[in-house]
């Protein structure tokens, strides 16, 4: 933007009478800009493109401008204002050293600059570039008599020697330039023959015969190279380097679109490296990584596996997933209820405890209360009923749990003894007396 800035400064400080309806306007050179129409930028490559075609843009607008700058300059050296047009020329070339039309108006604006008679300078100038430009060329040194010409011929469009002469020179350097170009080419020196024939071109845009000669070798020279990186291509295949392969392929249908081999190759390796993430996703597969093989499928397709064959492994593996995430759930909603079971039990068994607990407890303190109202008989009568033997042993079954609570095992064992005297079938005091002998060893 700076240097736009200063280019407009340029133009808009150049005299009035230098910008002519001919000329494009400053507005005019701008809009053109605004022409450039690239689309979205979606990739990597779309955004090198745009920034290489503003690159272009901005260039071509520069030149357009310094042209302008440069007519400007020019239209003071025609009135004799030396000064300004030098003035003019140094900031083109401080924007851009290489506008030789900017450079040789300079360097005569150098040379004229305080001269008394600036028309009669300005020929002399012109012829002296002319003769300098015959003495080179009596000498052989065609390039710098062309330069000694071009000068003249830029310092003086209506100086009909200079053109006739600078037109002449261009012609036998390009005629110099095609024999080197028919030479490199004899010597199978593709590239050179090309410079030199390029250069010819330059010197002479209407060279008969040389178009047809440039895009002759400029095929053996695509062949050329599409056939070396062909060979590389095929030398990186024999070693197992399938992607480095594949990139030169592609590197030789850009060169030469219509090659066989290079078309046919590409089709084996790409099959070959569809088949490759085939097998790894089947081996995905059987390790039940089935995100990561349907991924592997994917890209089998996109090198030209079968999609449909694609499809089938893909559809197989999705349905895999979904019945192992069904099973999963299930069993997770199995082990929630085992432990709902479990929790369940456990509470009832809990409970059960604490019921026991209690009337154990309510069975103790019945029997110590009845202890405690009744005198112990320690001998039985002489021919009670049965029934009263067994309300007797309940009685002392009752008593020797109290002493057992206590801890007192001798009168316990003593009651549950007096117990199975009065009801031998009591089961409770034969359990009683057996805990006894094995905890207490009979005491």
């Amino acid at each position: 933007m700076i240097r736009f800035a200063l280019l407009a400064a340029i133009v808009c400080s150049a005299p009035a009478y230098a910008a002519d309806a001919r000329r494009p306007s400053m507005e005019s050179l701008f809009l053109d800009y605004s022409k450039t129409q690239l689309g979205p930028l979606k990739d990597k490559d779309s955004k090198t493109k745009y920034l290489y075609t503003i690159q272009l843009e901005k260039s071509r607008l520069t030149h357009k401008l310094l042209r302008v700058v440069y007519e400007n300059a020019y239209d003071l050296y025609k009135d004799g204002d030396f000064d300004g047009s030098r003035e003019l020329t140094a900031k083109i070339l401080s924007m851009d050293p290489g506008f030789q039309d900017a450079a040789i108006l300079h360097r005569a604006s150098v040379e004229l600059n305080g001269t008394s008679k600036p028309m009669i300078s300005g020929r002399k100038l012109v012829e002296g570039r002319f003769d300098e430009g015959l003495s080179l060329y009596r000498q052989g040194r065609l390039v710098e008599a062309s330069q000694r010409w071009e000068e003249a011929s830029k310092l003086a469009p209506g100086n009909l020697k200079a053109r006739y002469w600078l037109k002449k020179v261009r012609g036998e350097l390009a005629d110099e330039h095609y024999r080197r170009g028919q030479k490199a080419y004899r010597q199978h020196r593709l590239r050179d023959s090309l410079d030199q024939w390029y250069a010819a071109l330059v010197l002479n845009p209407r060279y008969p015969r040389l178009m047809g000669v440039i895009s002759k070798a400029e095929a053996e020279l695509r062949r050329q190279e599409a056939n070396s990186k062909l060979q590389q291509a095929l030398n990186f295949y024999g070693q197992g380097k399938t992607q480095d392969s594949l990139k030169l392929l592609d590197d030789v249908l850009r060169i030469e679109p219509g090659e066989e081999k290079a078309q046919k190759l590409i089709a084996e390796i790409r099959l070959e490296i569809a088949k490759q993430h085939v097998a790894e996703g089947r081996k995905l597969y059987r390790g039940r990584k089935y995100t990561s093989a349907i991924k592997q499928w994917g890209t089998a397709v996109e090198f030209g596996y079968d999609p449909r064959r694609a499809n089938v492994l893909i559809a197989r593996a999705r349905n895999q997933m979904r019945k192992e995430a069904e099973a999963k759930r299930q069993a997770k909603i199995a082990a929630e209820r085992e432990r709902e079971r479990k929790e369940e039990e456990a509470r009832l068994a809990e409970e059960e405890r604490i019921r026991k607990e209690e009337e154990d407890r309510l069975a103790a303190e019945e029997a110590e209360r009845t202890l405690e109202a009744e005198p112990p008989e320690d001998i039985p009568d002489p021919e009670p009923s049965n029934e009263e033997n067994k309300r007797r042993a309940i009685k002392h079954w009752n008593s020797g749990i109290i002493y057992f609570q206590k801890g007192d095992y001798a009168k316990s064992r003593d009651e549950w003894l007096l117990c199975k005297q009065f009801d031998s079938t009591n089961a409770d005091c034969q359990t009683g007396l057996q805990r006894l002998d094995s905890t207490y060893g009979g005491l």
